[in-house]
């Protein structure tokens, strides 16, 4: 489950300006276990964090809540690991709506996430009509995927941000955004816990 709990609009941090507010409105997975997506502003600079979908729904059902948002102002997208509930919706996202933007995530979790979403598409029970995306849609989503590797800095727009292990399953990441030197730790799913393979957080 994520860190963020903060209801969807609420301010983190108040000014008299709004474009000096760093305002953070979960999408999903604010007050529930599945879809989790986080929109984040502050400064003019945009940030959304993981894609993913709800597993007891199918269909648009399923989807975050981009309507709450403008698709074409979101600068960077950062996925923190392949799991259906934080990137099964990015295909979605990245295809069929008005997202220019970069999206970011570990070689691990791009080498999985095409895997672990074909098969999703393979196995998914619903009609063609309420297919979200289909296998051409996961494989151009894959040319417009970026990957970072732990503790490396890049930026975009203004936006910098680097990348923590953060257990879990192999490539999580946590994601550090700095705009105009205010920091926002987003931990995603992380564990604290050390296993045969990973690292603990």
């Amino acid at each position: 489950m994520s860190s963020w709990t903060k209801k969807r609009g609420e301010s983190v941090v108040g000014s008299s300006r709004e474009e000096d507010q760093l305002i953070v409105t979960p999408l999903g997975a604010g007050n529930e276990v599945g879809r989790s997506c986080v929109y984040m502003t502050y400064k003019g600079k945009t940030v959304l964090f993981d894609c993913g979908i709800h597993p007891a729904y199918s269909g648009m059902a399923a989807l975050p809540y981009f309507d709450e948002i403008d698709p074409s102002t979101v600068d960077v997208l950062l996925i923190t690991h392949f799991h259906l509930d934080h990137a099964a919706s990015l295909p979605y996202f990245l295809e069929k709506t008005t997202f220019r933007g970069r999206v970011f995530m570990t070689y691990a979790t791009k080498a999985i996430y095409k895997l672990l979403l074909s098969d999703f598409v393979k196995v998914s029970k619903v009609s063609v009509e309420d297919m979200l995306y289909d296998e051409q849609d996961i494989n151009r989503s894959m040319d417009k995927i970026e990957v970072i590797d732990f503790h490396q800095t890049l930026e975009v727009n203004g936006i910098r941000f680097w990348c923590y292990t953060a257990g879990h399953v192999l490539g999580a990441a946590m994601f550090m955004v700095d705009i105009a030197g205010v920091r926002v730790l987003y931990t995603g799913d992380y564990s604290r816990e050390e296993d045969r393979h990973l690292r603990a957080a």
